[in-house]
């Protein structure tokens, strides 16, 4: 929510006339985006490959747990910062404090209030399912405020019929959100002088080693690089590639050390079966 002496009814309108919280995947916009509102965390554009457009994240909290939507493949869409546009098919709902919050005390201009993310997934059984989530740092649910606003957003996703639920930086695994950001980087291959054709050889080659190897990663990546002649860091370069395309698979919610073998991150080779992903574990 933007401040209210910054809230006008021609910011307003100008918000809806630029179609912000419409669209679907790479056509979505949010309605808030990191130059409209000041954040009291490090606000971050980050490319989505799964929304292929860059997402808008206002805290830390929101980064780190976007990182985990991005990571799981069940996810279809990521909506972030979406506007409920219809709060006032739930005003009958709502007492005196809550319907406050729906307008600017001194302007009378109507407030939108936004969830962090609404999400398209898939269910076990392939079903598409939408459920909605308020990302928060813990603090924030002492606020008399804060917790207003998040009692309108879950009437407002029950009337829906939409799952909403809270999420604060302790619900978050740290590590895991860590490591994801840490090897998606790797995907932008054209960023560290290689082509795609290129990292995918020196992958392929690498998945070997690492599959047949019992020395630590360090030592694995130093003779890869040898063998390849190519500058120290690329090895690693590769491995965080081959976590990132799903060719191999490690333990992501440890911190991955270069001192630890293949065996001790628990590490697995990608095999295709059936044209089914399937992961042999290195012995």
């Amino acid at each position: 929510m933007a401040r209210s002496s910054d809230w006008t009814e021609a910011k307003l309108k100008r918000f809806l006339a630029e179609g912000r919280g419409q669209g679907e995947r790479e056509s979505y916009r949010p309605w808030l985006t990191v130059m409209d509102i000041p954040s009291r965390g490090r606000a971050s554009r980050v490319f989505s490959r799964k929304c292929n457009r860059v997402v808008h994240l206002l805290t830390d909290t929101q980064l780190r747990y976007f990182y985990l939507l991005e990571w799981d493949e069940s996810i279809l869409d990521i909506k972030e910062q979406f506007p409920l546009l219809d709060a006032e098919t739930i005003v009958d709902q709502m007492d005196e404090s809550l319907l406050k919050r729906l307008k600017d005390p001194k302007t009378e201009v109507p407030h939108v209030i936004t969830t962090t993310f609404v999400i398209t997934a898939k269910d076990h059984e392939g079903r598409e399912i939408q459920y909605a989530r308020a990302i928060k740092d813990a603090a924030e649910l002492e606020k008399k405020a804060a917790l207003e606003r998040l009692e309108i957003q879950r009437r407002f996703w029950e009337a829906c019929q939409v799952d909403f639920a809270v999420v604060t930086q302790h619900e978050i695994p740290y590590q895991r959100s860590r490591n994801i950001e840490w090897v998606l980087s790797a995907l932008n291959v054209q960023d560290y002088g290689f082509s795609i054709s290129q990292i995918q050889t020196y992958a392929s080659i690498l998945q070997e080693q690492l599959l047949s190897s019992d020395q630590s990663l360090r030592a694995i990546l130093a003779s890869f690089e040898r063998e390849m002649k190519e500058d120290a860091g690329t090895g690693l370069l590769v491995f965080r590639y081959l976590i990132a395309s799903r060719l191999i698979q490690v333990n992501m919610d440890v911190d991955i050390q270069l001192s630890a073998t293949p065996m001790d991150l628990g590490l697995k080779v990608n095999m295709l079966q059936g044209g089914e992903r399937r992961f042999g574990a290195v012995r």
